[in-house]
Parts: C-alpha cells; sequence; structure tokens
C-alpha cells in the first residue's frame, strides 16, 4: 500500500517539478508558487500529498514554512527519487523552472545583502546591542596556541578579525558585503594591522581554499543563511587536518521580530541539529556550551527573554595521530 501511494504521488507533471524544485533549494510555499508558476492552492495540495508519500518534509520558521527533499526517505520513496532526480533536467518545464528558482536565490540574496550594505555605517553600534564582546571572548578563548592562520567568516566592519589577528600569525576575514569589507579595509590602515586580509564571499561558497587555515571562526552568522549544514560543511573544508571550527550562534527561540527586522532566516538552532552538521561535515570532537550571555538584552520584545547564545567547537580528524602541533585545544 505504501508503494502505491508513492507511485500515486508522482503520477502528476507538476507534482513532479515542485519535487525538482525543493531538491534544489529548501523553498517557502510561495517561492515554490513562483517557480513553477502555479496557484498556492494547488502547490500546497501537491506538497502535502510528496509530504504524505515521505518525499519532502516541512520546517515551520516564525510565520513561515519551508519545505526541502527528506534525508531519510523510507526505501521505496528513496529508490524512486534516486531514479527521477536525473532525470529532471529532461522536463522542459523543469528547465524553464530551474531559470525562475536561479530569480528566486538572487532575490534572497538581495535582501540579505541590502540589509547589510544598509547598516554598515552603525554595525558596531547594533552588533554591541545585539551581543556584547565577551562572546568574541568566548570564541577565541577555544584556541590555543599562538602563530596560526585563522578565518572569520561573516567578519562585517572586522571586529573580530581584528581581535584574532592580535595572536594570529594571519587572520582572513569573509564577508558579502562589499561596505562592510571597505569600513574593515579602513579600520585595518587606520590602526596598521597589517596580518590581515579581507575577501569578498559567499558563506556557503567560501572563496579559500581546502586545508588552508588552522582554524574558522562563524560568529553569529549561521542564521541569516539559506542551508546551515551547507555552510558547516564549507567551513570544514577550509580547516587543515587537526585544526578546528569554532562556531557561536543563538540556540533556538520564538522572537519572530528578529526575522522580520534583521534578515535572520534561522530563529536560533537545536543543539541537535548543529550536532548533526558538525557530523556530517566529518568532524570527531565536539564542545557545545551556553555562554551565559543573551542576544538583544537591550532590544528585548513584548517582554520575551533575550535569546541564548552558544559556542560549539569542533574539531577534523588529524592525518596522524599526534603528529599535529598546530591545533586547536580540545
Amino acid at each position: 500500500m505504501d508503494f502505491v501511494r508513492t507511485l500515486k504521488a508522482l503520477a502528476d507533471p507538476l507534482r513532479l517539478r515542485v519535487l525538482a524544485a525543493v531538491a534544489e533549494e529548501e523553498l517557502t510555499v510561495g517561492e515554490v508558487q513562483e517557480v513553477v508558476a502555479s496557484v498556492q492552492s494547488s502547490v500546497s495540495r501537491n506538497l502535502a500529498m510528496l509530504r504524505e508519500a515521505g518525499f519532502i518534509r516541512d520546517r515551520k520558521e516564525g510565520t513561515n514554512v519551508y519545505f526541502s527533499v527528506r534525508p531519510d526517505m523510507a526505501a521505496p520513496a528513496r529508490e524512486l527519487f534516486k531514479s527521477l532526480q536525473s532525470h529532471f533536467a529532461e522536463i522542459p518545464e523543469v528547465r524553464r523552472d530551474q531559470a525562475r528558482l536561479a530569480e528566486c536565490r538572487r532575490r534572497r540574496l538581495r535582501r540579505s545583502a541590502s540589509y547589510f550594505e544598509s547598516v554598515a555605517g552603525d554595525w558596531e553600534r547594533i552588533r554591541k546591542s545585539y551581543f556584547d564582546d565577551r562572546v568574541t571572548s568566548l570564541a577565541i578563548e577555544k584556541l590555543l596556541p599562538r602563530d596560526l592562520t585563522l578565518a572569520d567568516i561573516g567578519c562585517g566592519t572586522g571586529s573580530l578579525t581584528f581581535e584574532l589577528a592580535r595572536f594570529a600569525h594571519k587572520a582572513i576575514g569573509v564577508d558579502l558585503s562589499t561596505e562592510m569589507l571597505r569600513r574593515a579595509r579602513g579600520i585595518a590602515k587606520e590602526r596598521q594591522i597589517h596580518n590581515v586580509e579581507f575577501q569578498q564571499g559567499d558563506a556557503l561558497k567560501l572563496p579559500l581554499a581546502s586545508h588552508s587555515v588552522d582554524a574558522a571562526f562563524c560568529v553569529m552568522v549561521l542564521h541569516f543563511l539559506p542551508d546551515p549544514a551547507r555552510a558547516i560543511a564549507g567551513l570544514c573544508r577550509i580547516v587543515r587536518p587537526g585544526g578546528s571550527v569554532i562556531l557561536v550562534d543563538l540556540v533556538q527561540h520564538k522572537q519572530e521580530w528578529m526575522g522580520e527586522q534583521m534578515a535572520h532566516q534561522w530563529l536560533g538552532f537545536e543543539r541537535k541539529s548543529i550536532e548533526q552538521w558538525f557530523r556530517e561535515a566529518g568532524t570527531t570532537d565536539l564542545d557545545y556550551d551556553l555562554t551565559g550571555s543573551y542576544a538583544g538584552e537591550k532590544l528585548a520584545r513584548n517582554g520575551n527573554r533575550p535569546v541564548e547564545i552558544f559556542v560549539a567547537r569542533a574539531s577534523l580528524p588529524a592525518k596522524t595521530a599526534g603528529k599535529s602541533s598546530r591545533k586547536a585545544k580540545k
């Protein structure tokens, strides 16, 4: 009976296009509607059928519901999906859908980029009202020894990058915003800090070579990104064997205004999700701690409690046990 229901779920051309769309990107109902150029009632019905058949899952984030392919499909659904996936591009309508999906991605990126470009001049004030400098210290405390090459992903105007540069051989800041980077470079020049380098790049497509840094920091960035698992995999890719990825972000919360007013795509994260994404990225040991600090203490809304902040540090496997002299402490 399950196999019959699975087959039935794939018997409609529009449903195949919906499945092809969410196989590429996690999308809301409205975004799926835009990609397949159909009415909302039809899209919602088809998403429900695909979910019931075990092909897709949904995730609620504030007032939005996102749909994506299930990573844990049952055997009948998984076998059919794999056989179909390689043929999606042969469907003429799917090829047209891909162009609309690309525009959807560009609009998401523009929305995020516009927010950071617009606040770049006031970012230090916003950052300090959002989380205190103790968070930076907590991130750096996870590292030992000095004389490392460190990456700060989503560096903004460079506050953490400059702190890392105090004891690093080299600190590399990466950010998507040209205005943030312009200000960061100006500060570096003004302070005559010579062991920093700033590069423009997407946190989901890091411009750094594989195994090129001793440790990668990602502080209060993950919740802005559409695909946290991919971001964590990218952070692990650029770190050398035996090195570390240090992640600081928000515990899962219900402060929907952060999504509406501050371009957050995720309302924090559960510990089990962080652990799973690091495990999938091939890390070994993972330390996870609550920092005792809270985001938005000066920006509380509707009497809600400020959002708790966590710090996680994951280790990359060393090539040879006991031979990594340039690795972060456990």
